[in-house]
């Protein structure tokens, strides 16, 4: 997000002096040449030293490999398979770090992936991986670590079943689970069912619930459906076939000792296990209440909340890792009684070296595994794995770093996926730090990071307390006014929150259900959907961007008042040439102005970039609607982009983007072509790109420009 005023772009003064003298202090950017990029904020991505000190996106399946010995963890946002090996050093297992599909046919190591979700194995160590935002699982050979596409042909859809398993259109396939006949198992939390890939014929085939209907035409008979392909998601069928049972949302799956297949029944708080000689279902854990509790008694009559990462140990004892219940729990395999091994219901960033039960986890997803003798490891997802001690019980970290280097350089910090930035009034550097639920500021002058608001535990709650207890969830953006109070985009909640000069935060925007509606009264009693983007305009009126619904909103500095200023609540790309009120826009990933007050914005769902005029007028900058890549040169209007996420405006008016999907950082020419200024296509190139996202001025020539994986902020100085 970038603000003309009171930005440095815009000239803002604070009582202390103007901002031009205080910038002569910024010992920041006093380095940079014309031309020259330097990082300024972020380690990036680091392996070869001790994984606990080494600082993970998203680490989500865990599994000890049975060829080594060794720990493999899935890296959802760094888009890597870490491998740690017996002396707890990091080093990559798959993936290059950079988001992509590409490397089937040759060395793992090498390969992109994009969100790589579960992680499983054979009996001969052959590793499987949920490559989920791909629409693939990929097998890595145990042997010569070759990898290769085996299930989903790369496109969404929700087909294949009776065909072979690589011309499967997937949807967000979840759970994989491979029995030792090497057949592979495969959940969906949209289709709500479970399929199988035989390990001979290499088919794939529905396994375990309702087949997904492409339309109501196609009902033969009465189980649920939805029209675009989806079956319904419910409870039904205990103690019947599993063709019959209605599971909700199946998230994870995993084999016992004896062979039946566990499911993590997420949205029906349960889990459920298929018996494989007999076919028949039964529940293991939970009374489908949406809560945590019951410890002490038999496991069918506790509560368990929303499940979402399962492990069976060699002795039957099944460990579950809760998504919003903040534990892990463990059924006994002789008494089926369920007791609490890791957390205290309460999210947080949990101590080191304690009792798993007396601290705080995070939401635990995908990963949990449990070694013979009891040893217990699980995704603790503030960017950590830890480890409960079979001993002792003491939780230990044992990959992601055990701290968040405020008050340090801002090079020496893990950024976790930063997207939005904004500068103060008073020169410091504002930073939507996503995946570690916090904003982070830096002072120009020393260089130094701190938090401004987030605890590092993605919920809600704190309002009305200190920014830096408050929970934050996924906060996308940040802005600055001219009084240097701040506003989140409170992503995953559909808040916008405010943070005072006096460190207090509270909720500015958004009601407790997430859904459009609310102009022309309170912005308080709003419904947003997904807040993804903020910005102040010169009169301090902040305008979000609410993606899921296809409008920019618009709260009035003066009366609190919400409207929409742009979009129709039906996302699309259209209404060029009339009131932006009229028009469909899609995912408005940033939003900014100019210094006549001319509101700009990136619509990174169609690819392009718009511009509203003081009239209403809404316009196509940059971007025909398709996406792809077009070289320098190329009529901006008629360039191809790739996913674009962030938009400036510098002084003189040129507009600068990110064509992020592209690895770029562009601008409109003054002959309205595209021009390439950072990435690999650029005059920059030896100074490469990993997914820019954000950017924002730094006074009239330093370009500030977040690397959304390769988790750092870079300062380009313009020439």
């Amino acid at each position: 997000m970038q603000t003309p005023h009171p930005s440095p772009a815009g000239g803002g003064t604070k009582e202390g002096g103007t901002l031009e003298k205080r910038m002569d202090l910024n010992k920041l950017f006093e380095n940079i040449q014309p031309g020259e990029m330097t990082t300024i904020a972020g380690v990036g991505v680091r392996e070869g030293i001790p994984a606990k000190e080494a600082d993970a996106g998203w680490p989500l399946g865990i599994l000890r490999w049975n060829k080594t010995g060794e720990l493999l963890i899935n890296d959802y946002h760094m888009h890597i398979v870490w491998r740690i090996d017996h002396d707890g050093i990091l080093h990559r297992f798959a993936g290059t770090g950079v988001p992509g599909y590409s490397g089937d046919g040759g060395p793992a190591i090498d390969a992109e992936f994009r969100s790589p979700h579960d992680i499983a194995q054979d009996v001969h160590g052959n590793i499987v991986i949920n490559d989920i935002s791909n629409f693939v699982y990929r097998r890595i050979d145990a042997e010569t670590g070759i990898i290769e596409t085996i299930i989903g042909s790369g496109k969404l859809g929700r087909g294949g079943h009776g065909g072979p398993a690589t011309e499967a259109e997937m949807d967000t396939h979840c759970g994989v689970a491979i029995a030792d006949n090497g057949h592979i198992y495969v959940s969906s939390e949209w289709t709500n069912n479970i399929s199988r890939v035989d390990a001979e014929t290499g088919i794939i085939e529905l396994f375990a619930g309702y087949e997904a209907r492409h339309h109501p035409s196609e009902m033969g008979d009465s189980r649920p459906y939805i029209g675009q392909g989806l079956s319904l998601g419910g409870y039904s069928g205990d103690g019947g076939p599993k063709e019959a049972a209605g599971f909700y949302h199946p998230e994870h799956l995993a084999f016992g000792p004896d062979g039946d297949l566990y499911v993590c029944d997420n949205s029906n708080d349960r889990i459920r296990k298929i018996d494989m000689e007999t076919g028949i279902v039964t529940t293991v854990l939970g009374n489908g209440q949406r809560a945590s509790n019951g410890d002490g008694g038999p496991a069918t009559e506790a509560s368990t909340l929303m499940p979402d990462a399962i492990c069976v140990d060699v002795h039957g004892n099944l460990y579950v890792g809760e998504k919003y219940g903040f534990r892990v729990r463990r059924v006994d395999a002789e008494t089926g009684i369920v007791t609490t091994v890791a957390g205290t219901g309460v999210p947080g960033m949990g101590e080191e070296g304690v009792k798993a039960t007396e601290t705080e986890v995070n939401s635990v997803e995908v990963g949990v595994w449990a070694d013979p003798d009891g040893t217990v490891f699980y995704s603790d997802c503030g960017g950590r794995t830890r480890r409960i001690d079979a001993e002792t019980g003491i939780v230990t970290t044992v990959l992601g770093g055990t701290t968040n280097h405020d008050g340090e350089v801002a090079t020496n910090a893990f950024l976790g996926g930063p997207d939005g930035m904004s500068v103060g009034p008073d020169g410091q550097i504002y930073i939507a730090d996503i995946w570690n639920q916090r904003i982070r500021a830096i002072d120009p002058s020393t260089g130094v990071i701190r938090t401004v608001a987030g605890n590092g535990a993605r919920a809600y709650g704190g309002d009305g307390g200190p920014a830096t207890e408050a929970y934050l969830g996924n906060p996308n953006d940040v802005s600055v006014d001219a009084e240097g109070t701040l506003v989140i985009a409170d992503t995953r909640h559909g808040h916008v929150r405010r943070v005072d000069s006096d460190g207090i935060i509270h909720n500015v925007a958004g009601a407790a259900f997430q859904w459009d509606k609310g102009d022309g009264g309170p912005a308080l009693n709003a419904n947003l959907v997904a807040v993804s983007s903020v910005a102040h305009d010169a009169d301090g009126n902040i305008y979000i961007g609410d993606t899921d619904v296809g409008r920019i909103r618009k709260i009035d500095a003066q009366t609190g008042i919400i409207d929409t200023v742009a979009g129709t609540g039906l996302p699309g790309n259209s209404g060029d040439g009339g009131p932006a009120t009229e028009a469909q826009i899609g995912g408005v990933s940033s939003i900014t102005f100019d210094e006549a007050g001319n509101m700009y914005f990136v619509d990174h769902n169609f690819h392009v970039i718009r511009r509203i005029d003081t009239d209403d007028i809404i316009t196509t900058i940059v971007g025909s609607g398709e996406q792809g890549f077009s070289p320098d040169g190329t009529q901006a209007t008629e360039a191809k982009l790739d996913t674009p996420h962030g938009v400036a405006v510098s002084p003189d008016g040129t507009v600068y983007f990110t064509d992020s999907d592209n690895h770029l950082v562009r601008r409109v020419a003054p002959n309205g072509t595209l021009e390439t200024v950072a990435g690999s296509e650029g005059p920059y190139a030896e100074n490469g790109l990993n997914t820019p996202y954000g950017i924002t001025f730094y006074g009239e020539d330093i370009l500030l420009i977040s690397e959304q994986f390769g988790h750092r902020i870079r300062a380009l100085k313009l020439e």
